[in-house]
């Protein structure tokens, strides 16, 4: 893909040229690329379309921020990018006045698939090819406006490169359900015309495309259903049919399965050199040690976030019950938590007695977040462990148990789930970390409904309302840190969840604590350096060099005076609030009104 860099680069500056410039079609140096010189052969397009995979809103990975802002993370240390937007609405510190995006840098990623699909129909040669190559701008468009229908619900949808005096180029937004439509039917193009080849999984087969169809309708589907205001609840079951039918072809294609035993199995998937011939993987991301392109990994740990006490607790334990139904559940100790749990929570939280590979001793968690530390893609091999965007893993972008998991959730939100359907998407997911198949009719018994996923999710309802809260469960275990959180939090009507006060560990007292499972005390957790009493009981050596945790210094304190769990002053001083449904769209930044009046903001921006 790197050999196609540089004349991409030119194609782009052409792409926007072209957009903008009536004058260039009638002078232009017959040296120059153009775009009606360029797009004539196959080859053409695979040139432009590779350089497509690094423009940054079709990035496949750029979902990473749906995780920071939800209720899957405990803290964030300054959360400030662009995303950022989450957190300040929950502030109230967010309007259109200071919104950002909708640049004329956003915008000009579609102009560039929009070029190639405007120019592609000219070239000559293989047809099946030709189709493959539009198939994949179709698929990157589609890419684009999942991003803004999510953010925006309402916006213009362009499928031609404008020109700047081009009428359509302040048109108002175009409503959600024309977008939606659009979007499907440019997958339903990919899905049938991008050639069903994997190559190396890097780049766009028919089955990421089927995927990505997956995703959107099952999305768009629920959206409908949980979010009134829309007033499109008659039509949600046709998107939610769709994504069905689209996960059983990728199911029903026989090329892809669950891999790996155990934990091990497990984290393979996310901290391996190479995942090109694993079964799981859809489409990845290759990181190779000596092209530059490392991964960031590693920022997990010591990072700027921490996981919540409230993912901690979702993970079961390992003979399928409930934590949360454990004797004392919360009052445990950290390293209480993690014993004989769903194996996933040990390649997912940094669990007591866990190594750095670049380490000689058991590394004790971070505490300025509230101790719960990812683990998940970090890696456990020192030969791929590089440090900070400096790691050599393949990341996943798509992989087979995301197709499952949706597959089950759309037949059950349509209620035409079966135990069979469960025995082939959640159980076999279950099965390879060895946890109790989910069973659907005790799921659904009103007596063994869990009154945790009741609270989190209160508007289910019906005679599936425990499988679904089950499959709820299942996505958010299975899932983390891999991006959807947030979106999922959205579509289910649930975003008041990110509301609350999140909290990390439990501290039974103040004083000494062995928290990497060494049995030596290794941090002391004490409210200020004025009061050392919690630790009267270590030698005075002991007490001057252990390392001490002073909340009043910390940004947090422990939800019970001098117990409880760690909660963030932040969150206490200026409290989270929620808007309904307001806060499930962002606001059109002012400066786009301006520039043009026909842009109207959606539910009370």
């Amino acid at each position: 893909m790197k050999k196609y860099v540089n004349i991409f680069s030119l194609i782009i500056a052409i792409a926007g040229f072209y957009a903008c410039n009536d004058a260039f079609m009638d002078k232009f140096p017959e040296t120059e690329i153009t775009a009606e010189g360029f797009f004539k052969t196959p080859t053409d397009l695979e040139t432009y379309v590779n350089g497509l995979y690094n423009r940054s809103l079709i990035h496949p990975r750029n979902v990473y921020w749906c995780e920071k802002y939800s209720d899957n993370i405990a803290h964030l240390k300054n959360p400030s990018d662009e995303d950022g937007a989450n957190y300040s609405m929950l502030k109230g510190n967010y309007s259109k006045n200071v919104a950002i995006g909708w640049t004329q840098q956003d915008w000009s990623i579609l102009r560039s698939v929009n070029v190639l699909l405007a120019n592609a129909g000219n070239a000559t040669g293989n047809t099946e090819d030709i189709r493959h190559w539009i198939g994949i701008g179709r698929y990157f468009r589609a890419m684009f406006y999942i991003e803004y229908l999510s953010k925006y619900s309402n916006v213009p949808w362009y499928n031609t490169p404008l020109s700047s005096n081009d009428p359509d180029l302040y048109k108002p937004s175009d409503p959600r359900t024309l977008v939606a439509d659009s979007i499907k039917a440019d997958l339903e193009y990919a899905s049938v015309n991008i050639k069903p080849d994997l190559y190396n999984r890097t780049t766009v087969n028919r089955y990421a495309a089927l995927t990505l169809l997956t995703r959107f309708c099952l999305y768009e589907g629920t959206y409908r259903k949980y979010h009134a205001e829309l007033s499109l609840e008659s039509t949600a079951n046709a998107f939610l049919e769709r994504a069905v039918t689209a996960a059983e072809q990728v199911m029903n294609s026989g090329v892809f399965s669950i891999t790996g035993k155990g934990r091990t199995g497990f984290t393979a998937l996310f901290t391996s050199a190479d995942l090109s011939a694993n079964a799981e993987i859809i489409m990845m991301q290759n990181f190779e040690r000596g092209k530059g392109d490392g991964n960031s990994a590693n920022n997990d740990l010591r990072g700027d976030h921490a996981l919540s006490r409230s993912l901690m607790e979702s993970f079961l334990m390992a003979d399928g019950s409930r934590f949360t139904e454990q004797p004392d559940f919360d009052k445990k100790e950290f390293k209480e938590v993690f014993v004989n749990r769903d194996p996933r929570i040990y390649e997912t939280f940094v669990t007591p007695g866990f190594q750095k590979v670049t380490d000689n001793s058991p590394y004790v968690v971070y505490l300025e977040h509230g101790g719960y530390e990812a683990v998940k893609n970090t890696p456990r091999d020192i030969a791929i462990a590089g440090g900070d965007n400096l790691n050599f893993t393949d990341q996943p972008v798509y992989r087979y148990a995301e197709v499952l998991l949706s597959y089950a959730e759309a037949k059950a939100e349509l209620g035409t789930l079966t135990q069979a359907d469960l025995d082939a998407s959640i159980n076999v997911i279950r099965a390879r970390v060895s946890i109790p198949p989910l069973d659907m009719a005790a799921a659904n018994s009103n007596s063994s409904i869990d009154p945790v996923l009741e609270d989190q999710y209160p508007n289910v309802s019906g005679s599936n309302k425990g499988v679904i809260l089950e499959i709820r469960r299942e996505r958010r275990v299975e899932m983390a840190l891999e991006g959807r959180r947030l979106h999922d939090l959205h579509r289910w009507f649930v975003g008041d969840l990110v509301a609350r006060a999140p909290q990390g560990m439990y501290i039974p007292k103040l004083g000494a604590y062995d928290l990497n499972g060494d049995n030596n005390p290794d941090v002391a957790f004490l409210q200020d350096p004025d009061h050392l009493e919690p630790i009267a009981d270590l030698t005075p050596e002991r007490q001057q060099s252990i390392p001490k945790f002073y909340f009043s210094e910390q940004g947090s304190y422990l939800s019970e005076g001098d117990k409880g769990f760690i909660m963030f002053t932040e969150d206490r001083d200026l409290p989270r609030h929620w808007e309904s449904p307001k806060f499930y769209y962002r606001p059109i930044p002012v400066s786009q009104e301006v520039l043009n009046e026909n842009l109207s903001q959606v539910f009370g921006w």
